[in-house]
């Protein structure tokens, strides 16, 4: 989002006229907070963690983790918000790393991999277009240290007609244009007929975890903060002590089910930094240097591709020759040193290394056992994939699909199906069927 933009100016006093308007709202709707704050304490690392609250507005988030003993630097568009968090934390006796004032779509000012975790919970209610939002998740997760968590918020797309029945059930028959519009295209837009002055967009829950796959995020959860108790809330949040808890244990044990989450107001990703990404890189860079031939495979390969498939650990082939090259690259990272082994099914010069807990396999020479012996087993297709801008060799998506339906890993071929090229796929396929691989 650019910071000058009408847009920008109109979310800014928006908050600006009301800077305590969020805080007021989170203390009326405890349950989003307890839920929230449950995630955080679930998957934050331990105090003194650096924090980024990017967004968090008068601190309600950022006041509440500081009295935890996390270090957090409050972000955020409205100036209002910044001066009410400092007042804020100087009543709750507690001190923020720092206030920082500017949009999410540009944390220019903070250093790659500088924080441990990075709150996004609200920027993205009010970036428009999709563009806008996957820049601020990539902003986040650019400042985020590897294998660090990134929560990022979403209103979800049914909340307007859900605050209608509860508040104005006359809005849609007003405004049917308006609810047309929030219902396609998920935006409220500036000078909303209404006369709203919030502008927002809306997000179906079906579009969370690819945005943020799309920023370079792996998804640990998406649930609906609410719970079951969205725009039923009244009676529970005047609860106490063990009646309050049972709540707020129901609601954040039926918060990731997908089910409720067309019924809640607000979304939020629980998504995390993948630490293999960094350390992929790194190897990348170090074997380029080196004039090391070498192609990532695997379920590595496929996740490249953008296919949602956890990466355990990272299987690069090579030759014999480049196997040894490699351990001696990477020495100090050896578990098991590169030796010619063989199984049941595989044989090649096979080492493995850790990387900062991330296992890594080097094949050299790979061979495998079909009824007339050993095959060697060889990469026909190539291409790069974008790391960062890192150039990592891998193989098409396609090949890696068909080489799990060879494998009778059907679940896996299943997932990558439809992120193949059909002609592509076709063609492979009938290469490999003369070939009398299939």
């Amino acid at each position: 989002m650019d910071h000058s933009s009408p847009v920008v100016g109109l979310v800014e006093q928006y908050y600006d006229a009301q800077p305590q308007r969020e805080w007021a709202r989170l203390e009326r709707h405890r349950t989003e907070f307890a839920v929230t704050m449950r995630a955080l304490g679930t998957h934050l690392p331990p105090p003194p963690a650096l924090v980024l609250d990017c967004g968090g507005g008068p601190g309600r988030y950022a006041v509440e983790l500081a009295r935890q003993g996390y270090q957090v630097t409050l972000f955020d568009l409205s100036t209002a918000a910044l001066h009410l968090a400092q007042e804020n934390a100087a009543q709750a006796g507690v001190a923020l790393a720092g206030y920082e004032h500017g949009s999410a779509t540009d944390l220019s000012r903070f250093p790659d991999d500088g924080f441990d975790a990075v709150l996004l919970l609200g920027p993205l209610y009010h970036l428009l277009e999709q563009g806008e939002r996957l820049l601020a998740l990539a902003e986040a997760r650019r400042v985020l240290k590897p294998g660090g968590p990134c929560f990022a918020t979403f209103i979800s797309r049914y909340a307007v007609p859900r605050w209608a029945a509860a508040n104005e059930p006359s809005w849609p028959s007003q405004y049917p244009g308006l609810l047309e519009t929030i219902l396609t295209t998920g935006v409220l837009p500036p000078g909303a007929e209404d006369g709203s002055s919030f502008v927002a967009h809306f997000a179906h829950p079906s579009e969370v975890s690819p945005l943020c796959r799309r920023a370079g995020l792996e998804v640990v959860a998406v649930l609906g903060v609410e719970g079951v108790v969205s725009m039923i809330e009244a009676g529970v949040n005047v609860l106490s002590d063990q009646a309050w808890d049972v709540w707020v244990d129901l609601n954040y044990r039926l918060a990731s089910d997908p089910s409720i989450h067309g019924c809640v107001e607000h979304l939020l990703a629980v998504t995390v930094k993948p630490r293999w990404q960094a350390v992929l890189r790194h190897i990348a860079r170090r074997l380029d240097e080196a004039g090391l031939a070498y192609t990532v495979v695997g379920g590595t390969a496929v996740a490249l591709h953008g296919v949602p498939v956890p990466v355990k650990d990272l299987d690069l082939m090579t030759s014999a020759e480049d196997a040894y090259r490699f351990q001696a690259l990477f020495a100090d990272r050896v578990v098991d040193p590169v030796a010619l082994r063989e199984g049941e099914i595989y044989r090649s010069h096979l080492g493995r290394f850790d990387f900062d807990g991330v296992t890594v396999e080097v094949m050299g020479d790979l061979y495998w056992r079909d009824a007339s012996g050993w095959v060697p087993v060889s990469v026909t297709t190539h291409t790069t994939v974008d790391l960062d801008g890192v150039p990592v060799p891998v193989p098409w998506l396609e090949e890696g699909t068909l080489a799990y339906i060879l494998r009778g890993r059907l679940d896996r071929a299943a997932l990558c199906l439809p992120y193949c090229d059909r002609d592509r796929l076709l063609a492979l396929w009938r290469e490999k069927r003369a070939m009398g691989i299939l």
